[in-house]
């Protein structure tokens, strides 16, 4: 299976996940408007991470995550649950408050051969 990004925010999603913590650290998830700390950054990956690790997967497990130095928080939520070239994909809502206001996101993220999960366009 390719994975390609279908958008900016996907490429976002994609290099959080796949730089060190430094690098991380220097990463902002949203180009314009208020943005996330490296903290909030740290919290929602977390908190992704924590849901893609949730076994079984099902449509309606969700985690939250929140700073509250920032006031920023966010909620992912699974929203369906599949199968796609041999490996275990779930389509998960990403709900993100940055500055006082709220953004959906949704992405696909499918489990590879190693036990990664990546973000499938």
């Amino acid at each position: 299976m390719q994975f390609r990004l279908p958008n900016c925010l996907s490429a976002a999603f994609a290099a959080c996940v796949l730089l060190p913590a430094p690098a991380l650290a220097q990463f902002n998830l949203f180009s314009q408007g208020p943005g996330l700390s490296p903290e909030d950054n740290r919290l929602l990956f977390d908190s992704i991470a924590r849901l893609n690790g949730t076994q079984p997967a099902r449509a309606g497990n969700s985690d939250a995550w929140s700073n509250p130095q920032s006031n920023d928080s966010g909620i992912n939520t699974v929203l369906r649950v599949f199968r796609s070239g041999g490996m275990d994909c779930h389509r998960v809502r990403h709900h993100v408050v940055a500055g006082g206001t709220g953004r959906d996101y949704r992405l696909t993220w499918c489990r590879t051969s190693s036990g990664e999960w990546k973000i499938k366009a």
